[in-house]
């Protein structure tokens, strides 16, 4: 007989992303206005934040430490103010976009960069695309890419922009119903066509070192009025395509999207006030947040970016921005034992939100400690199965001995007639595991 699914103290709360610890943020892991004029006066306020990306500078890495290898570089747009918000340490922010004429834009939406220090912008009353340079701890212009018109390598409308490994440039233009291609030079590679008013645009190369899929690389485009998510190769050769209608949810308004380590797709929804999270497949695995303004919740979210090393997220707000770290969540954990002609098997069954590693225990009715069916073991997103045969071993999967049993049980021999518990601990693959667990429970009888 199986019992629900829970995790102490978050009983109801997905926990597919989770907020950092404490030290690690020292409690800011929520960009506000007041927040904003603290670090910088009266120089800008948020007014329609929009894209956002993330990076690990390699002028800022010290070779002689790791302890430094999550301090990241956010850019976002600050599309109201035509401007660029950025932090130029891990204690200061900049601004660009204030200065000489050649740094002003127009409605700016999508953003990308890499760790090399390029940054590139979608200014989309220029149609253009702005290359900027981050040496270390500012932004400087470098030069344009396109020009309005509707030729190859102009823009009507360019919104989102996205990067590869090999320099390439990715811009969707929603007036012109294309994504177009560049070198890293400006130069025009490819050109896609047959969108329906494309925006947003993520991009994961096949030689991305920060991806546990290497070899597999895709781009995915947001279109169809913002209802539709569109899988392609980095060719432009269709791959597949989803729409929120077929995840069950009704009035969406996808914004942005983002590609983690596992190569999942991460899209904003600024309707509905959460992130819906795919996997490389665009099998819908769950959605997370909800409209407000409180703890897991989501202020008409825009621009999303991730470090893929260690699951950093970041998501733009109507008047802000959050950060987040990926989690695990577990749904439908239930136990049966079943019948076999000689002998009967435990079956465990679960679903993930992100693939995570599981440790698996089993409990008798007493509250004392019998066994451990499985110790780290790893399981994808998706759904998730463990059978044992109920026989409690003579060692641990280290080979340690278990501790003493109560007397009723042998070991080498199947569990006896009883009512037991099996508990279950996930933990994320990425540094979160170190800060977080998920803990679930369920109950199973043994006649």
């Amino acid at each position: 007989m199986a019992g629900l699914c829970f995790s102490t103290g978050l009983n109801e709360r997905n926990t597919s992303y989770v907020y950092p610890p404490w030290k690690h943020t020292w409690g800011v892991r929520r960009a506000t206005p007041f927040k904003l004029r603290l670090f910088l006066g009266n120089k800008t306020h948020f007014d329609d934040p929009q894209g956002i990306a993330c990076v690990r500078l390699e002028s800022w890495d010290d070779s002689t430490t790791t302890d430094d290898d999550d301090e990241l570089v956010v850019y976002g747009v600050n599309s109201g103010e035509n401007c660029i918000i950025f932090n130029r340490s891990m204690y200061s922010l900049g601004v660009y976009g204030l200065g000489p004429d050649e740094e002003k834009f127009d409605r700016p939406w999508g953003i990308a960069a890499d760790a090399r220090g390029n940054v590139y912008v979608a200014d989309r009353g220029n149609a253009r695309v702005v290359h900027l340079f981050n040496p270390d701890r500012g932004l400087f212009y470098i030069d344009d890419i396109g020009a309005p018109g509707s030729e190859p390598g102009k823009f009507v409308d360019p919104r989102g922009v996205a990067l590869d490994t090999d320099g390439r440039i990715y811009v969707t233009d929603a007036g012109l119903g294309r994504v177009t291609v560049f070198d890293e030079l400006g130069g025009v590679v490819d050109t896609w066509g047959g969108f329906d008013g494309p925006d947003a645009v993520a991009v994961v190369g096949p030689d991305e070192e920060w991806s546990f899929y290497r070899g597999e690389g895709f781009a995915v485009v947001i279109d169809s009025l913002h209802r539709r998510v569109r899988k392609l190769s980095l060719t432009g050769e269709p791959l597949g395509d989803t729409t929120p209608a077929e995840w069950g949810v009704k009035n969406s308004y996808l914004a942005y999207a983002t590609i983690d380590y596992h190569n999942n797709i991460i899209i904003t929804d600024k309707r509905n006030g959460c992130l819906h999270k795919l996997n490389h497949n665009l099998n819908h695995l769950t959605s997370f947040g909800e409209p407000g303004t409180g703890d897991y919740q989501f202020d008409e979210p825009r621009g999303v970016t991730i470090y893929r090393r260690f699951g950093q997220l970041f998501v733009a707000e109507r008047k802000g921005a959050q950060y987040l770290w990926v989690g695990v969540d577990v749904k439908d954990f239930a136990a049966r034992v079943v019948r076999r002609s000689r002998w009967r098997d435990l079956e465990v069954d679960f679903y993930l939100t992100e693939p995570a590693f599981c440790s698996l225990d089993v409990i008798d009715n007493f509250g004392r400690f019998i066994t451990r069916i499985t110790t780290r073991r790893r399981f994808d997103s998706g759904c998730g199965h463990i059978a044992w045969n109920m026989r409690i071993p003579q060692a641990t999967h280290t080979g340690q001995v278990q501790p003493e049993l109560p007397q009723e049980y042998q070991r080498g021999e199947q569990l006896p007639p009883g009512r037991y518990v099996i508990k279950a601990r996930f933990r994320a693959i990425y540094s979160s595991r170190e800060h977080f667990v998920r803990d679930v429970k369920t109950d199973f009888v043994v006649d």
